[in-house]
């Protein structure tokens, strides 16, 4: 519901700001050449435009984000593999240990 009062408000404004302008301007891109246009076209236009690469821009640095955050977890999973080599290593080398004192107590005895 919020973002249909918020689509209304801009689409209110975008309706104002079509009714103050109304002027004629030409517009000159590259070698093109666009005249009798109704600057409202070319304010909608530019703002338009800037949304679409603000979105692009977006969508670039979310699939950036993406790999980074893939990249760590894969790196998280390989240091919990290694972990737990250890943790296995450190519990062959405590059986190891109990193994050994008990061999000493004997020969203690």
């Amino acid at each position: 519901m919020l973002i249909l009062i918020f689509l209304i408000l801009v689409g209110a404004g975008f309706t104002f700001l079509s009714m103050q302008n109304t002027q004629l301007v030409s517009l000159n891109f590259l070698n093109y050449s666009f005249s009798n246009l109704p600057i409202n076209y070319v304010i909608i236009g530019s703002i338009l435009l800037g949304v679409i690469l603000a979105f692009f821009i977006s969508f670039i640095n979310s699939i950036s984000t993406a790999m980074k955050i893939r990249g760590q977890h894969q790196q998280l999973k390989q240091e919990k593999k290694s972990v737990a080599e250890l943790t296995k290593k450190v519990h062959q080398l405590e059986l190891e240990n109990v193994g050994l004192k008990i061999d000493t107590d004997k020969f203690s005895l």
